[in-house]
């Protein structure tokens, strides 16, 4: 038996909500759907919600492994070359971009030093 349903949404920390917003929206896609005091909510077409907190703390939703640091979630997309050009002419700090076999996969960083990943899988 099943105690959990669904992912909700995650929630990321960010230094500046208002600036945050705007640079998910811009540059991946997500829409406001809701915003508070130190909160706001975005979405994409399909999944979780995206969950961003503004705070003060030094502080970041990125964990190492072997001192290599990780995204703490994924995304999907159909044309992962485009988002890379895209982020690329943003001066986005990407740390990994190939064919890693069972698709490509894309790593950078926000603005707020939140490591995000993206992959397409190879059919």
């Amino acid at each position: 038996m099943s105690h959990i349903g669904a992912l909700l949404h995650v929630q990321i920390p960010v230094k500046n909500l208002h600036a945050a917003i705007d640079w998910y929206c811009e540059h991946l896609g997500f829409s406001l759907q809701a915003e508070f005091d130190k909160s706001a909510f975005l979405a994409l077409s399909t999944g979780p919600t995206l969950m961003l907190w503004e705070t003060a703390d030094k502080t970041s939703a990125t964990f190492t492994v072997d001192s290599q640091p990780m995204p703490v979630f994924l995304f999907t997309t159909a044309d992962i070359h485009s988002l890379y050009d895209h982020l690329q002419a943003q001066k986005v700090t990407i740390t990994h971009y190939q064919n890693d076999g069972f698709g490509w996969v894309l790593k950078f960083f926000d603005p707020n030093d939140n490591m995000l990943g993206v992959i397409q899988k190879n059919e």
